[in-house]
């Protein structure tokens, strides 16, 4: 049950985050640990291949689009150890 509703309320500040135009390490933060509940929730073989794919993709992409911006990195990582564990089932 706390699981639904993590990924529920991960969604909606996800689609939130979207239609924000400029990106905060929270935004960021919220996405990557969405995208990593999808990882922990999926089952083993292709769907969580595909989950991990994808959560690579954004990092990648993150990693890509803020490359000259090592204190913009530091902030989402730091937001992202906020909801990680959540994201992972753990709290």
């Amino acid at each position: 049950m706390i699981k639904i509703i993590l990924v529920l309320l991960s969604f909606c500040l996800f689609l939130f985050s979207c239609s924000s135009k400029k990106e905060t390490p929270e935004s960021i933060a919220l996405q990557w640990c969405d995208l990593n509940s999808k990882v922990h929730a999926a089952p083993e073989g292709p769907a969580k291949e595909s989950a991990k794919a994808e959560r690579t993709k954004f990092e990648n992409e993150m990693k890509e689009k803020f490359k000259d911006d090592q204190d913009m990195l530091d902030n989402v990582g730091k937001a992202i150890e906020g909801c990680e564990d959540a994201s992972e089932g753990r709290k």
